[in-house]
Formats: C-alpha cells, structure tokens, sequence
C-alpha cells in the first residue's frame, strides 16, 4: 500500500482481488509491487486454501540464530523500546533473516497469540512461495520498505491483516534481514512505514558501530602486538607530551613502573637531550640520533628517535624510540661482524714459514692484546686478520675494517672516533659513532697503519690505554672494549727514527708481532694455494679445475712480487682462459712463462709468434671474444684471424661474456 492511497478503502482492494483471482485481471491502480508479486503467487498458490508454512525444528532454529547472534542481539532492544512506546496498540514486532525465516516475535500478548495462529512464530519461513504476497518477503525480495494492507495479501487468510517491513542491510550492502510489523488491517496507519524504515536503519547503525568498535579493539591488540614485538623501547605521547602507551622492553629497559608513567607528562620521569626537547615543539619533526636519556637522574646511552605522528594538517603526538648502545653494537655485529668465517686451518700452505704464522696468530687469538700484522702489500693480512678474530673470544662480535690510506687524512679522526652532534658549523645535529664504538664487543682492523697522522696516532693510543673514546666535539667518555689488530708494510722503526710513528704506540703494537713471509720465499705453498682458488672457483661455476705439471714449474719458478694476490689473479685469469678445466702453459701470462717479473728485461729477443699471439689474447680479452672487433683491432681480415686462432689453440668462446662471468663467479 503505497502512503498516497490513504485513507484505505478495504472493500475496493478486496475487489482488485477477487478480480485478479477469478479472471487474471489487474488493476492499473493497484500497487506495483503488489502486482508483479500477485503474478508470481497466481501459478504457485491457491489463494483461498490457508498456505503450508514450513517450520524449522528448535535445534536448527537455534544454529541459526547463534550464527545471526550479533544481528538478533542488535535488533532485540529497538524492538523491546518499539513495544514499550506502542504498547496496547495491537502491533505485533517480527525479525526475519534474510530467507524471511521468523528470528524473533515481540508485542502484545493477544496480538502475539493472533499473529502466531497464521503463522508468525520463530521458525517458519514467510517467502513469497509459502505464505504469498506479504511485506516481510516483499521487503527482501524488491530491498525496499513495504506495506501490503488486508485483501493486497494474495492468500486470502491474510486479508484481516496489514504487514508492514523494511530490509535490513550488512556492510557490503546485502540484505541481511529485515524488521517488520503485524497489526489488524483496521489499524493500517501510513506512519508505520517510517518507523520500521527508522528501526532499521537504527539496527543498521548500531551493526556498523559494533563493527567500527571491534575493528578498533583489533587494531588497538595488533598495535600492542607489535609494539610487543619491537626489541627497543617504545613511547607514545600525546600531542601534550603525556606518554600514553608503552611495551614491555620500555618499562623493562627504562625501569619505570607503566601505572605511574601512563598518563603523565614524560618530563616528570625522562629528561631528553636538548636537540630532541626542543624538537617536542615541532609537530613536523622526525629526528634520529645517540645521546644520553636521563632517568631520575641516571644516563642511558644508547641511539633515540623522535618521530611526530600527524593526520593530515592535525598534530596527534609523537612516538619515542632508543635502543641501548650494547643493541647497536649487536646490530652493527650481525651486519658486518660477522661476514668472514675464514679461520687459521684455511690458511693455505705448509711450509715452516707459514706454519710458525699460523701458531703465532693462535697464540694471538688467545689475548685481547694489539696484534701487529707486517708484511708486503698481497700477503693476506688481512685474511690472517680476519682469521684472527674468527678464532679469539670476540668472533661473535663486529670486525671493522678501516683502510687508512683509503681515507682523507683530515677525515681520519671523524671516522675512527666519531663526531658529537652540532659540532661543525651547519654541519648536522645529530651525533655519529666512530669505528671504536661500532666495532665495541669485537675486533677493529687498521690496514696500513702508517698512513695515519700524528695526532690520530695519539688518540688511537689514549683510548688503548683507557678503554675509553671521547668523539670530536664531546666531552663525555664513551666505554669500548675493542681489539685492535693492525698491518702494515712499512718498516715501522724506520718511521719511528724519523718521527712519523709514535714510539709508544709501536711499542705497544710490536709486542705481539706476526710477520707473513712473501711468496718467493715459500714457493712449496704455491700449489696447495692453487687448490684453495679452484675449489672457490668451483663453488660458484661448478666446473673442476686442474693445472698441469709444467704450468705448476712455471708458477714456482716466478717471484711474485704481488704475492698471494697476484698468484690468486693469475689463476682466476688462467680458469677464465681454460675451456675444459685444464690449465697450461697457454693460459699463464707470458711474464710467468718467460720467467720474467714486472721489473726484468728480456735477455733475448722474443718470436714474432710469440708477439702476435699475446695480441691476439689481449684483443680476445679487451673484446671478449667478438671477431669483428677484435680482427679490426689487429688489423686483420676475420679469415686470416680465424687461421691464427686456430694455429694458437685460442678460443673465442672463452672470452665471450656468459662463459667468463660463469668461470669468473
């Protein structure tokens, strides 16, 4: 019943109806939903025999209900408050699930009792195919509100009857019920449309409110979860300044009690450095750096963050971080600590020579004393430093490697002990660590020692001797417990004759000295190094290596003045060159082959194939095997360089770029 065809004329429904019942005549001014669903009951239902309701059992109706628990548990006060404002008006409250299936029934007792007598009970189904034309099902089937009024039911046991009912959506929109109203037809009032349309829409909201509300409980347990999972501590503050949630680690680390700080302003309990109080004014802030958290009275080193929390253009607070020193350190050792897993056995070489080194570096690794490392550039100090660390109480820990030549000498200073923030002129606020801090708990590595000016000389020496680094800038002592090994290939007593060294830290260095003799005085370690370079080399392009006897003579017999790096780089180039695995003499550079060293000159004059071929190699190399580029390098036709190829056993597919990255690694 559409509200404009009030007041209601039962008599001339009831004649629409029987006119439609008895010839299949409809009436223009008949409602149109009422229509097009009395067009669905007509070959379905006999309009004047009462309908068969189905029925669910108690225990299936119960299923349902618990499945629609949030639903009915919504819906059940409005409809308790409906009854209270409508009581003794003869109104009988219904809630339908979305099949039209009867949840719950509320009114008075006479009308309840009337109203289950035609079937309005928990449990039975009013679709349109059982019960006919009815607002309930109306009101799901066409998702709009509905009235149907006496003889506009289409079973005739209706038509004492007015129904009236508007759907009830989900969050994706779909009907997830309905609420309805039964009264006697003579009560037929349009105003009882706006009040279930109200009730539904109020069910509705309170559906989306009850979901906004668990979401927000969800998030709320995520965000703790996650703070939980966070190993450093965590402080929310509010845009005043009041801390508002914490983790664990926080009040475990800081040693506050959560019921006393939560709540109140962090400056009663933590007092910040002054770069992050001035930075709690600043709602656009987010600034990261070391410095000291005071906590009633006591410091806490360790790196602090700020970082402002805003929406929009609307300041809601910050959120405070700080790890420990001792955190950072163990960071800096699971990222660059612990990359070398290199130890003493993996030295290769079985000469005395090298055996007195290694038993020296055992004897090192047992003490946290300053290791000397002396030696020509390409002995391997550095893996024998590496190996060191491996092998002592600090493997666990971070080791740092600091080229002293590599660095400027004027940034020495900055790198090694660090710099405390705003000590440069618009230099940045935030402080910075120095590799002492940041090898703290492990071992520091200074290649090439004597690179390094006086003055950083003396404070390397300062903080050996006291355990203690003071940044550039600072004032506070900062504790390090570190180990220094050092190399060098200068002769440092020289250096110290002269004043370039400091007297006392060599002293302090060359008490435990390890020098690592050249190549060319250990030659009988050639080829167990020669083993040790093809199995990496295996490791990464899966192909067996093996050299031959004259080849191995070869590398013998020549001096190495570039050491162990040397022979490792000819023997790379020498696996690049080799198609089948098989290293000779062809693949060795023509200085090892001749005997000669980068510094001899040649006692007889060399075969012009001997020229053409080592042009041919380097062509092949610096071309990487491409003919067209190399025959016009060599100012040759491509026929006459396939010939000379050919003559030299030399394979352009060995050059090309797939295959010399695969033997390469």
């Amino acid at each position: 019943m559409q509200s404009w065809a009030y007041p209601v004329d039962l008599a001339l429904i009831r004649s629409r109806w029987e006119q439609f019942v008895e010839h299949r005549r409809l009436d223009p001014a008949l409602d149109p939903l009422v229509a097009a669903s009395w067009e669905r009951c007509f070959p379905r239902l006999n309009p004047h025999a009462p309908p068969a309701l189905p029925c669910l059992d108690e225990q299936t109706l119960e299923r349902v209900r618990i499945t629609l628990f949030d639903l009915i548990a919504t819906a059940r006060p409005l409809m308790e408050d409906l009854h209270q404002f409508t009581e003794g008006s003869g109104l009988a409250l219904a809630l339908f699930d979305g099949a039209a299936c009867v949840l719950d029934v509320l009114g008075d007792p006479e009308i309840v009792r009337a109203a289950e007598a035609v079937g309005l009970r928990p449990g039975v189904y009013w679709s349109e195919g059982h019960v006919g034309t009815n607002a309930f099902a109306l009101a799901l089937l066409e998702r709009t509100p509905v009235q149907v009024v006496g003889a506009e039911h289409f079973v005739a046991l209706y038509h004492p009857w007015v129904t009236t009912a508007a759907p009830i959506y989900d969050l994706d929109g779909q009907p997830l019920g309905a609420i309805g109203v039964m009264a006697p037809v003579e009560r037929a009032q349009p105003d009882t449309m706006g009040m279930v349309m109200a009730a539904a829409r109020a069910i509705e909201n309170q559906l989306q409110a009850a979901t906004n509300l668990q979401e927000n409980h969800q998030l709320l347990a995520e965000l703790q979860a996650i703070l939980e999972a966070i190993d450093q501590v965590v402080l929310v503050l509010n845009a005043q300044g009041h801390v508002i949630r914490l983790n664990q680690t926080a009040a475990s680390v800081l040693g506050l009690d959560p019921s006393k700080i939560l709540g109140r302003p962090l400056t009663d309990h933590i007092r910040l450095p002054p770069i992050f109080r001035e930075a709690l004014s600043d709602p656009q802030i987010h600034r990261e750096a070391d410095g000291a958290l005071i906590i009633d009275g006591a410091p806490l080193e360790g790196w602090i963050g700020l970082h402002a929390v805003t929406e929009g253009r609307r300041h809601l607070g910050f959120v405070l971080t700080f790890r420990r020193s001792e955190q950072v350190h163990q960071m800096v050792a699971r990222l660059v600590g612990a990359q070398a897993h290199m130890t003493l056995a993996d030295i290769p070489g079985r000469s005395r020579a090298i055996q007195q080194v290694r038993q020296q570096a055992r004897a090192a690794a047992r003490t946290s004393l300053p290791v000397l490392l002396l030696g020509e550039p390409g002995t391997g100090k550095g893996v024998l430093a590496r190996a060191i660390h491996n092998a002592s109480i600090r493997a666990h820990g971070p080791f740092l490697v600091v080229s002293c030549r590599a660095i400027p000498r004027e940034l020495l200073a900055l790198e090694l002990l660090g710099v405390e923030g705003g000590t440069f002129r618009n230099g940045p606020m935030e402080g910075r660590p120095g590799k002492f801090e940041l090898a703290h708990g492990g071992t520091l590595y200074l290649d090439e020692i004597e690179a390094l000016p006086l003055e950083v000389q003396a404070a390397i020496l300062r903080v050996l001797e006291t355990g203690e680094v003071v940044r550039l800038g600072g004032l506070r002592p900062i504790r390090v417990d570190v180990r220094l090994i050092a190399s060098s290939t200068a002769n440092l007593e020289d250096l110290v004759a002269e004043g370039h060294f400091r007297a006392d830290l060599y002293h302090l260095l060359a008490s435990t000295a390890i020098r690592i003799p050249p190549l060319r005085e250990r030659p009988e370690d050639i080829p167990l190094i020669a083993e040790a370079v093809f199995r990496r080399l295996r490791r990464t392009s899966g192909q067996t290596y093996r050299i031959t006897e004259a080849a191995m003579q070869r590398l013998k017999a020549y001096p190495w003045p570039g050491n162990v790096r040397e022979l490792e780089n000819v023997l790379e180039r020498a696996a690049a060159l080799s198609e089948d695995g098989q290293i000779d003499l062809p693949h060795l550079p023509e200085r090892i082959v001749s005997g000669l060293s980068g510094g001899q000159s040649l006692d007889s004059i060399r075969s012009m194939e001997d020229l053409e071929r080592e042009a041919i190699l380097r062509a092949a190399i610096q071309y990487r095997g491409r003919i067209t580029a190399m025959a016009s390098a060599l100012g040759l036709s491509r026929t006459t360089l396939w010939r000379r190829l050919k003559r030299y056993g030399i394979s352009p597919s060995a050059f090309r770029d797939g295959q010399t990255r695969r033997h390469r690694g």
